[in-house]
Formats: structure tokens, C-alpha cells, sequence
């Protein structure tokens, strides 16, 4: 038996809470109705859905007959607008139900809507940061799932993919209860308490970055390079001939940029070999598409990046080149291009 299923769904740019039809879907049928797994993690489908559970629908060519129920069904979906694969959240204590299931729900074809999967509410959540699928494959090139619309997989897998997502949520603004509720799913199933590690993969690249563009750039190039950022930029960039994350770059370089001080309170941390140590915070949080910009990051020791994240905040204002707000009953104006 099976309790681990890697299942792909059609993209939804708008987190599969609202009815989509896919106008580039490969499919003419899928290209004039909706797709029934668009509701996938709308989590309250009046006369669906319950208090305990979620249900939803994915397109196989038949039900995956060795999955155990109470197992984790994890979601992957290409990207159509970046043009990249995703693993964008799971549905945990899940079941496969019978697909013959039908209900009246205007705005699908002939106003009915089909679901053939249950998980509890309380193991079932949306990634606020999607996770690239190229990171889950030993090759680019290689099928995540194949045509019938699943594929099995083991608890090794599944542990990674609750962990890199903790990760990502460590890194970011996020709300408690979305850390809170992935920690809950990744012990029920991985059997241990997730525990942060001290240094992250994105720090360890932030740190190479950082000390190839100290010596490579001058910080008049740095911010020209930052201020020159587009949207359409590559996912992945190669520096030194080693591939790094476009983000961590960013990241990197207004760290240099601002000193590597926390723009609060003044505080450098050094490490025992030396380097500096400070965080990035965003002021518009990833699940809000906030976006690694000159204008979007703030650094922050951690107690400060905690206070900013947790704290009772009001942004008065903010635009490209600075952010005036109140944390706390105490108020900061700090610059983003400068740091000052």
C-alpha cells in the first residue's frame, strides 16, 4: 500500500478558490469549462464541505487503486504564466471517494460539480510560497507526473517537501497560523517535530554571493544593478560558474549594499569566522506576492525581524525610496535605496 500520492492539477492564478478556465489548456473541452479541481482549496464550498473536511477533484485516468486512506495527496501544477512546474500545497488524512459524486454548482458545465478526494481542514493547506518542482527531479527535463494524472511516492519525498516549505515559511513574513498548521502536518506524518536549521540553503548562498560581489562590484554598481531588477528576469542566475537563485542575489547585494546592519537598531552580528550575519525581512510578505526588490526589503537583526513579522505594525507610507511605519508605538522612517 501507498500513503503518499503526487498528483497534478490544472494552474489556477487564483489559488484555486474561484471557478477558472484555462485559455492555453491542452485540452478544447478544458479551454470552455472550468476545471473542477479549480475549487481544490476553497475551503468553505457551501453544502460541500464541513466542518472536519475539504473535498476536492483531480483528473486521472483512473483512481489511484493502492493509495491508503489517511494517506497525503501533494499538488503539482505548472505555472503557465513563469512557464515552471510547482508543488503548491497538499490535502493531508485524505481519501480517494467515489467519483460519481455530483453537485449543482453554477458556472460548470451543465451547473454540476464533480469531486472524487477528502482530507480533514486541519492537515490540508495552500503553500503561501509555491516550491519549484525542478528542485524534486533529477533532471529538468524529467515528467513529475506522468499522463494518467498521479504518480505514488515514499515518505522520504513527502518529508522533503513539508520541510522545504517550513523553510520557506521560516524565511518570510507568514501568518502564525499557516507555520502552525504545516508544522502539525509535517509531525503527523514525518513522526518528529520540525526543527529550523541554524543555517539555510538560501543563507549559504546569500553568504557565497556576498563575498564574490563585495569583491566583484562597487556599491554604486550594486544599487544600479538592484534599481535595474525586471519582473521577467530569470528564476536562476549563474555566478562563477555555480548556479544560485536570482532572489538570494538580490538579497545578497543589499546586504553589502546596506551594510549589514539592522536598519532598526544599528546591530551587526558577527560569526565566529568573521562574516557578518543579518536577516532579510520583507515588507510585503511572499503569500501576498510581495517580490525580493530594493524597495520591498528591509534588514533586520532577528529579534527586531520577529518584532516586525509578529509586532502590532502600520505602514504610514511607502514607496520606492523609503517606508515610514509604527511598530509597536514606536515610529521608523528607513530608507530603501541607502538603508539609513
Amino acid at each position: 500500500m501507498n500513503d503518499v500520492l503526487l498528483v497534478n492539477i490544472t494552474w489556477n492564478p487564483k489559488n484555486w478558490t474561484n471557478r477558472y478556465i484555462n485559455p492555453r489548456a491542452g485540452h478544447e473541452y478544458a479551454r470552455q469549462n472550468a476545471g473542477h479541481e479549480s475549487l481544490n482549496f476553497k475551503f468553505d464550498k457551501r453544502d460541500i464541505d464541513t466542518e472536519k473536511f475539504i473535498h476536492g477533484f483531480v483528473q486521472w485516468t483512473n483512481p489511484p487503486k493502492k493509495f491508503q486512506n489517511g494517506g497525503l495527496i501533494i499538488f503539482y501544477t505548472k505555472n503557465i504564466d513563469y512557464k515552471k512546474g510547482q508543488v503548491v500545497g497538499v490535502y493531508g488524512k485524505s481519501e480517494i471517494i467515489d467519483p460519481q459524486q455530483h453537485f449543482v454548482v453554477k458556472g460548470f458545465q451543465n451547473n454540476q460539480y464533480s469531486i472524487n478526494i477528502r482530507a480533514e481542514k486541519r492537515f490540508s493547506i495552500l503553500f503561501p510560497v509555491p516550491l519549484s518542482a525542478d528542485n524534486y527531479k533529477a533532471k529538468s527535463s524529467d515528467r513529475m507526473v506522468p499522463q494518467v494524472g498521479f504518480t505514488y511516492k515514499d515518505n522520504i519525498f513527502a518529508k522533503k517537501i513539508l520541510y522545504d516549505e517550513l523553510v520557506e515559511l521560516s524565511n518570510t513574513g507568514i501568518l502564525q497560523s499557516d507555520y502552525k498548521k504545516l508544522s502539525d502536518i509535517y509531525e503527523y506524518y514525518v513522526e518528529e517535530k520540525f526543527e529550523l536549521p541554524y543555517c539555510s540553503q538560501d543563507e549559504k548562498e546569500q553568504e557565497e554571493l556576498a563575498q564574490f560581489y563585495k569583491q566583484a562590484k562597487i556599491k554604486e554598481e550594486i544599487l544600479d544593478e538592484l534599481n535595474n531588477l525586471q519582473p521577467s528576469d530569470s528564476e536562476e542566475i549563474i555566478v562563477n560558474k555555480k548556479t544560485y537563485k536570482r532572489d538570494n542575489k538580490t538579497i545578497a547585494q543589499i546586504k553589502i549594499l546596506r551594510d549589514f546592519k539592522c536598519q532598526i537598531c544599528g546591530v551587526t552580528i558577527t560569526k565566529k569566522d568573521r562574516s557578518k550575519y543579518i536577516e532579510a525581512a520583507h515588507i510585503k510578505a511572499k503569500h501576498q506576492k510581495g517580490r525580493e526588490t530594493i524597495d520591498n526589503i528591509i534588514l533586520l537583526c532577528p529579534n527586531h525581524h520577529k518584532e516586525f513579522d509578529l509586532g502590532d505594525r502600520i505602514i504610514k507610507s511607502h514607496d520606492s525610496n523609503f517606508i515610514d511605519f509604527v511598530l509597536n508605538g514606536q515610529q521608523y522612517k528607513i530608507s530603501l535605496t541607502t538603508g539609513q
